[in-house]
């Protein structure tokens, strides 16, 4: 895992504050490669986790048959053991034992195409000598972040919006990714929270053109089309295999491994695997007051898989000491609670680890969520005829039962457009889901639960939503993740999962639980789904927040950053509430205001 960063033109002491600012992604080493003929800049911090030798440090070179090409990469392609073999048989040669290495001798052998042999989480640029072009690249799940400003002649990249911002360039608030914002809780691609500044997107190419500075993009990979198959055996048995050989993969360091462990079934799931190839290794887990602690379950799995465990509590005085300070790894808007934990969890594990599995992936590839089950009782719904369900919503019934009959009596692209009919949604917002939604449906037969596992997939919770709160969390402690789940390998298997055996009215992962009956406890694999958060609900609804809120509100609405309508929002339906539901509102509010202090206010 590394920082990236990146210009056409010279400026060595930009450079140098840009590899500055990313010091957390990378601690071991920093590099710097400079054409000043081309006008090219490249910075690198390392994390070093592959040939620990300054072999592998980057901007790396690589020459091969009169083509010359120079790289700056973060990520890890699992598969390089692999392609090396092939491009060796080729007649290429390597100085290293790094996937770095891999990638830039797959660039001369195949061009752009390389990114369709990968196996792997990446974000890189390589400055093509020969074609006078800088080629940009992000994961077909979007695992690692690449973000670029880019005005007519310009090109800046860089891993993390902060290093972008080191130079003196216009930053205005996109005021529709403040609505994004404030709808979903993250700001999803190409967006970023400023107007000029954008992210390459999940399983996007770009390439910029040194000579005429044009810029395209392109779509390297699509997910394949739903195409159930009925033969559950042999579901199972692909399961298994693909399971156990991405763990596998992931597995290759030479760094101390181990994994996340939270008592759920991803996660257990991910340890079962690993055990296979390091009976001894370590696991880490965070407990939390209430409800959401699944400590208990984390001690039947430690008994069960004999790891070496190690765990430790998050309190509300951790949350009050992390709120000061997160927002300078997360430097847009973001507020996915789990986020305080994450980082917590994360340099925890550090302190004996460089790399750690995770079991994030589990729900998007066998129907984990609640929505998939909610999917399910509408397309039930629907088998009643129309008028009858038009007569229901006369007789009293509660907000839940009548929001179900409203939207069954809708089209299925306004599943979520239309959803929460309480809840504001921007015009922004509301075409969004209804393309997205729509597209999925044509790649999924029709199938409602399919097409919002897709959407799931592609742009609701993976790539700027739980894997941007992971590598943001992990990142800021120097710690990699993988995750085996996430191998497109699997991801592709999910789709010939028939969707009844992810869910139904009332199961989720049906398919999924049946198979790890194998391996792990009756009490963990009957468990219902938690969250991972800590109580933060609880600790905002004292009165001293309340009134902090009211304030806040105020400020922004004073600032010109919120429009009137969600404003109106917050002052009816938020501040005077102290419901579930409204307090995960307050929270989005809050962390909105954290970021805007201190990227904005620039108040410490």
């Amino acid at each position: 895992m590394c920082g990236i960063n990146g210009f056409n033109f010279i400026d060595r002491e930009i450079l140098k504050e840009m590899n500055d600012s990313l010091k957390h992604r990378g601690p071991d080493a920093e590099g710097f490669f400079e054409d000043k003929k081309n006008q090219i800049s490249l910075g690198h911090r390392r994390l070093s986790i592959i040939d620990l030798s300054t072999s592998g440090n980057q901007p790396m070179r690589y020459s091969h048959g009169g083509k010359k090409a120079v790289i700056v990469f973060n990520g890890e392609i699992y598969n390089f053991l692999e392609i090396r073999k092939e491009l060796e048989n080729k007649g290429y040669k390597f100085k290293s034992n790094s996937d770095t290495e891999v990638i830039l001798a797959s660039y001369l052998e195949w061009g752009k195409n390389c990114v369709k042999r990968f196996n792997g989480m990446w974000a890189f640029c390589i400055y093509d000598l020969q074609k006078k072009v800088l080629f940009l690249s992000r994961d077909r799940v979007g695992k690692k972040p690449i973000y670029y400003f880019y005005e007519g002649r310009k090109l800046i990249f860089s891993s993390e919006i902060k290093g972008i911002l080191k130079h003196k360039i216009k930053s205005e608030i996109n005021s529709d990714a403040v609505d994004l914002y404030f709808a979903l809780g993250f700001i999803p691609s190409p967006y970023s929270i400023y107007r000029n500044i954008f992210k390459v997107e999940q399983r996007q190419s770009i390439i910029f053109d040194l000579k005429t500075k044009k810029l395209e993009k392109e779509f390297y990979y699509e997910w394949p089309e739903y195409s159930p198959s009925h033969n559950k055996k042999k579901l199972n048995e692909d399961f298994l295999k693909l399971m156990e050989d991405s763990t596998k993969k992931r597995m290759i360091s030479d760094v101390p491994l181990g994994t996340f462990l939270s008592g759920g079934l991803d996660s257990s799931t991910v340890v079962n695997f690993a055990k296979k190839f390091n009976p001894k290794i370590n696991t880490y887990s965070i407990g939390f007051e209430g409800k959401y602690d699944e400590t208990p379950n984390i001690k039947i799995l430690v008994d069960r898989f004999k790891t070496g465990h190690h765990h430790k509590y998050y309190s509300e005085k951790n949350f009050h000491e992390e709120i000061k300070n997160i927002f300078y790894y997360y430097d847009e808007p973001f507020s996915d609670p789990s986020m305080f934990p994450t980082m917590i969890l994360s340099k925890f594990a550090r302190e004996g680890l460089t790399v750690s599995l995770s079991g994030d992936g589990g729900d998007e590839n066998f129907g984990g969520y609640p929505r998939y089950k909610i999917a399910k009782q509408l397309e039930f719904l629907r088998n009643i005829p129309a008028g009858l369900r038009k007569l229901f919503l006369k007789i009293p019934l509660t907000y839940k039962m009548k929001e179900g009959l409203k939207l069954s009596l809708m089209s299925k692209e306004k599943f979520y457009s239309e959803a929460r009919s309480d809840f504001y949604k921007p015009n922004i917002v509301k075409k969004l889901f209804e393309e997205k939604l729509k597209s999925a449906l044509k790649k999924t037969q029709g199938n409602l639960v399919e097409a919002i596992r897709r959407m799931d997939i592609e742009f609701y919770t993976l790539p700027d939503n739980f894997l941007t709160k992971v590598d943001r969390a992990s990142m800021a402690n120097s710690l990699e993740v993988r995750c085996p789940f996430l191998d497109y390998r699997i991801l592709e298997y999910s789709m010939k999962i028939p969707s009844k055996f992810k869910a139904n009215l009332f199961k989720d992962k049906i398919l999924f639980r049946e198979i790890i009956k194998k391996f792990l406890p009756r009490k963990i694999i009957n468990q219902k789904k938690r969250g991972f958060n800590p109580p933060i609900n609880k600790w905002i609804s004292k009165k001293e927040y309340k009134e902090n809120l009211k304030k806040i509100l105020d400020e922004l609405e004073r600032d010109r950053i919120l429009s009137k309508k969600w404003v109106d929002f917050y002052r009816k339906k938020i501040i005077n509430k102290n419901s579930l539901v409204e307090n995960n509102y307050k929270i989005r509010l809050l962390l909105f205001y954290e970021w805007y202090k201190l990227w904005i206010k620039r108040i410490q």
